[in-house]
């Protein structure tokens, strides 16, 4: 597919320095849209499908370092998170983070502002176009918010702080922070719309393009954080309906047993993963790596689960024990998808906080079973609507893993006495701590972001 770049916008998408704007004139050498077929190189960019985020897993309870790697790591973003340090950023360091998912939205808001006027294609191609600029704003959007914002709170959702709502191609917009009920809002929107637009095929014709069950995934995620569980669960119930292939784990096998890192049959990459509903590819694959499995996790999990079986190994790349107190990360390749589990797990869950505990329960037995040996496989159970959301808090744990979820799932857990829990580090000798709202739970905006637009109030650090 070929990629179009737009570097009109100099470093950064909102800086609002002395750039002209995007339409004002024609730069020599840069790509300016005219036709339907040109805002459709637009969408068919891999970058788009980038979820362009994943810091945010080393400063969760997925992830455990040795101090012989995290003193390798305390110079770079990865360490710092780690430690839950105040400072994730340098004065001059950039957060590509931040940057390519304003540089995404930029893009979709250029194809939404202008699309209308090109020339050719049919009003379907222009309406499906539509459809997924939307859906990938939202998806930016909500999970900029869930970074950068707090957690939904219906309560104080329209003060809290979010980030820069922008929804033109305009260099010289206003950028001050919205709020979390505004950006929330917005996404919801921009969800409906793409819903409502006949020309959205019901599944996209490759990862890059999504369909209406895109939209659907996304807005049962969205509805899920929101704490709206019926809507949660109306969504994730029509998108299942669209698409809800699971994969069966028994079909994986290693390439060399032996050296569990040179690889696994059978397993898909992201891109044709066919649980996906809406496919994210991860940019920071290089940067997720060289971790042991957290304690806590592992607990959870258990070794005889093929999601640990497969992720995970006591061995070297050698085929030697490994000397680290838990086992080591080899899976490579996280997956920021929104796919089949997510949403049976959402259905599961908005089942249980409705009292139905026998069909929540039958949602988790129907996933796990994939997800085990026949002869190391049981049935869970559970005798309370409690008993049962616990399960699958547990569940979630363990499918969504390195799915870009878990730090949000924090937030929004830390609100229940019944799975708030504080976070702690040790490295030498010094053990460091991150209770329940802590403001670290909102992630550092980058010195160089605010010096750029002072109109941005830097989060509490």
């Amino acid at each position: 597919m070929k990629k179009i770049f737009i570097y009109s916008f100099c470093v950064l998408m909102f800086a609002g320095s002395g750039c002209k704007k995007f339409m004002d004139v024609t730069p020599k050498g840069l790509f300016l849209p005219k036709t339907v077929a040109d805002y459709e190189l637009f969408m068919n960019d891999v970058l788009i499908a980038d979820a362009a985020y994943g810091y945010e897993e080393f400063m969760t309870d997925d992830i455990a370092y040795t101090d012989d790697i995290l003193v390798s790591q305390l110079n770079y973003r990865n360490g710092r998170s780690y430690l839950w340090q105040a400072d994730l950023f340098k004065v001059t360091e950039d957060d590509g983070e931040w940057n390519n998912m304003y540089r995404n939205i930029y893009n979709c808001n250029l194809v939404l502002k202008n699309i209308g006027d090109a020339t050719g294609g049919t009003p379907a191609d222009k309406e499906r176009i539509i459809a997924e600029a939307k859906i990938h704003r939202a998806y930016y959007y909500f999970h900029l918010a869930n970074l950068f914002g707090n957690d939904y709170q219906e309560a104080t959702a329209a003060k809290d702080l979010a980030v820069p709502l922008l929804l033109v191609p305009d260099l010289e917009a206003k950028t001050s922070r919205a709020t979390v009920k505004e950006v929330y809002e917005q996404v919801l929107k921009d969800l409906s719309d793409a819903i409502a637009l006949n020309g959205l095929p019901d599944m996209g014709s490759n990862y890059v393009h999504p369909g209406k069950a895109a939209a659907l995934a996304l807005q049962a995620r969205v509805y899920l954080y929101m704490g709206d569980y019926s809507k949660a669960m109306k969504a994730a119930t029509d998108a299942l309906v669209l698409h809800n292939t699971l994969l069966d784990y028994n079909t994986f096998s290693f390439v060399n047993p032996a050296r569990p890192y040179s690889g696994v049959n059978g397993r898909p990459t992201v891109d044709k993963n066919p649980e996906n509903i809406y496919t994210k590819t991860n940019s920071n694959n290089g940067v997720i790596t060289r971790f042991m499995v957290h304690p806590d996790l592992l607990q959870i999990l258990g070794e005889t689960d093929l999601r640990y079986v497969y992720t995970f190994t006591r061995l070297t790349r050698t085929g030697a024990v490994s000397t680290n107190p838990y086992p080591d990360y080899f899976a490579n390749t996280v997956n920021y998808s929104i796919g089949v589990p997510e949403m049976m797990l959402i259905k599961a869950e908005c089942l249980a906080r409705d009292q139905e505990t026998g069909e929540a329960v039958k949602i988790l037995n129907e996933l796990r079973k994939k997800r085990f040996k026949p002869g190391d496989y049981s049935d869970v159970s559970a005798a309370t609507a409690d008993e049962a959301l616990g399960l699958v808090i547990e569940e979630r744990r363990r499918e969504l893993m390195y799915h870009g979820l878990r730090w949000f799932d924090l937030k929004r857990l830390n609100r229940d006495e019944r799975f708030k829990k504080t976070l702690t580090r040790e490295y030498d000798g010094t053990v460091y701590t991150l209770a329940p709202q802590d403001p670290k739970y909102l992630l550092q905006i980058a010195p160089k972001i605010v010096q750029i637009n002072p109109a941005i109030i830097p989060n509490p650090r």
